[in-house]
């Protein structure tokens, strides 16, 4: 018999048997927590490849390997290190080691103003900082000329694999749409930069990233 019909019976003979409501509740509560615990565990299956790739490329003495554990502490799916502070010092430690990926994730923190480096999933700008912005653009632009995406540990509808992001898909449409100037007497203006956009489109277009990697067929 499935999880599902084990459900529908257990409130079944609630009903039967008269039972209050609250005695239904628990046991679809616990049905759920049944689902949620399996799901746990797959979670936790699939993080540990994620993990034990990372843990080669470190063993291996591939800065690679220290990209990715301070990414994985950037992105909250390993809690070994969560002062914003320390974790931008393993993306300083990754690039010391010569770790492009860090590097550009470095710069681009400057430029987005982040606390900490590798918010992937946020919109790049300025933030109103714009003498960040122009520093942090000024060092990202010469590192994606030679490297235009950063890797990244992903599960991707449940499967573990790295995934690769251009980084001026992000940065261009700032110049496109503009993004706003503070004047001294309260006013604003809106920046736009054509040939600026022109310039990070370009390195976006021309950005061509590997095929994503699946790391549950590794060695199959």
């Amino acid at each position: 018999m499935t999880r599902p019909h084990r459900w529908i019976t257990t409130l079944s003979l609630c009903l039967l048997a008269g039972l209050v409501q609250t005695g239904c509740s628990t046991a679809a509560k616990a049905v759920d927590q049944a689902h949620i615990s399996g799901q746990q565990r797959d979670f936790d299956k699939q993080t540990g490849i994620l993990r034990k790739h990372m843990q080669e490329l470190q063993a291996r003495g591939d800065p690679l390997g220290d990209y990715y554990y301070a990414l994985a502490n950037s992105d909250g799916w390993i809690h070994d290190v969560t002062d914003p502070k320390a974790i931008t010092a393993l993306f300083e430690k990754a690039a010391a080691k010569g770790s492009m990926d860090a590097k550009i994730l470095l710069a681009l923190q400057v430029a987005t103003s982040e606390p900490i480096p590798g918010q992937l999933d946020k919109i790049k700008g300025p933030k109103g900082k714009l003498d960040a912005w122009e520093r942090g653009l000024s060092q990202l632009l010469p590192l994606l000329k030679q490297q235009c995406a950063v890797r990244r540990l992903v599960l991707d509808e449940g499967r573990p694999k790295v995934a690769y992001y251009a980084i001026a898909y992000d940065v261009w449409p700032e110049f496109r749409d503009g993004y706003y100037r503070n004047n001294a007497d309260g006013s604003r203006t809106l920046l736009k930069d054509p040939a600026r956009q022109q310039e990070w489109e370009a390195l976006h277009r021309g950005c061509r990233t590997p095929r994503n990697e699946w790391l549950d067929l590794a060695g199959r």
